[in-house]
């Protein structure tokens, strides 16, 4: 890194030197379980990055680093920076820096991490950039520094989909030495990797998160606006995620925008009569019922009909007979073919 503000002439901007207006920087500092929920909780809008950058600060040193003051510091200088755009002009400014400082009081954020930011000339699109907080030309890395740093790369990694073996250093792409002659891919990579493993074993992904990697992993996703239509209705619908571009469709005379989505249908493999969509899944829904149902119930049936009798009906007016008979009742079959009764005397 170049030196701080404090080591810089200040200068007055000449009138053919265009100022860009203040850097907005996010400033708040979090320990890892911070960080790691902050970054899970992140929308990345398309596209997403495709390389993270490591840096070293060289100056700030760990022992000169003042936590939010340091932070303060850094944005001063990268606004009094100068750089060319593609039409010629000069500008005093960027709009943008790294976008963390992992530090010994912990992970500082800078610009946001959503977009892109400055940190490699000419491979600033589509990257990401982490700053060690000290100089690393001499000796490694190490305390609440690297733990951070690690930390924050491997779950930047699994956020993004990135295979850490992919790590770039600024000294990639530049003459420097950032970040550091003494960090090597050799010492750093294994110890993000096991970070990853360790990360992934006590906090298992979700299954969309793994169905969604997989498709992703095979080039079968295509980004989106989140904002769009169609896409919103695809994530409150359950799908996976698009798998082709919007295209335009008549029907009826009408313009339409139709869009190809991915379902996932999961099944175990020794009940192969319990598919679910991931939806059905994730809220719970048990599996339907395929093959025989279970018999039905029988219906209850009519009342049965009260027993004809040979007598006469009572008169109402007529006290009641003392006297009486008993009668057996066997069914049979009127001629009109519905059951009836007929009383038999004992």
């Amino acid at each position: 890194m170049p030196p701080l503000p404090s080591d810089v002439s200040t200068r007055e901007t000449t009138p053919d030197v265009i100022k860009e207006p203040p850097m907005e920087i996010d400033g708040r500092c979090m320990t890892i379980d911070q960080f790691i929920a902050y970054v899970e909780a992140l929308e990345f809008p398309p596209p997403a990055p495709d390389r993270i950058f490591l840096h070293h600060t060289w100056k700030p040193t760990r022992e000169d680093w003042r936590g939010y003051s340091s932070i303060l510091a850094m944005k001063a200088y990268y606004e009094k920076q100068l750089w060319v755009d593609e039409e010629g002009h000069t500008h005093e400014g960027w709009n943008a820096g790294p976008h963390i400082f992992a530090a010994d009081d912990g992970i500082w954020l800078f610009s946001d991490l959503r977009y892109d930011g400055v940190g490699a000339k000419g491979h600033n699109t589509g990257s990401r950039h982490l700053e060690m907080v000290g100089d690393y030309d001499n000796t490694l890395p190490s305390g609440a520094t690297w733990a951070n740093t690690v930390a924050a790369l491997g779950i930047l990694h699994i956020r993004l989909g990135l295979d850490i073996q992919h790590l770039w250093f600024h000294r990639d792409v530049s003459y420097k030495s950032c970040p550091g002659w003494a960090v090597q891919k050799s010492w750093v990579i294994p110890q993000v990797a096991a970070w990853i493993d360790e990360y992934r074993r006590t906090h298992p992904a979700s299954l969309r998160a793994r169905l969604t990697e997989h498709l992703a992993s095979q080039g079968l996703l295509v980004p989106t606006n989140p904002d769009a239509a169609l896409a919103q209705a695809g994530a409150n619908r359950g799908l996976v995620g698009a798998i082709s571009d919007e295209l335009r469709v008549d029907i009826d005379g009408e313009p339409h925008v139709a869009q190809f989505f991915a379902e996932a249908l999961v099944v175990p493999e020794d009940r192969w009569n319990e598919v679910r969509s991931l939806r059905e899944i994730e809220q719970g829904d048990q599996p339907p019922i395929v093959g025989p149902h279970p018999p039905k119930p029988s219906k209850p049936g009519p009342e049965p009909l009260e027993p004809p009798t040979d007598e006469e009906p009572a008169d109402p007016d007529e006290p009641a007979s003392s006297g009486g008979t008993r009668s057996s009742i066997t069914r049979h079959k009127a001629e009109s073919g519905r059951p009836g009764y007929v009383s038999v005397e004992e």
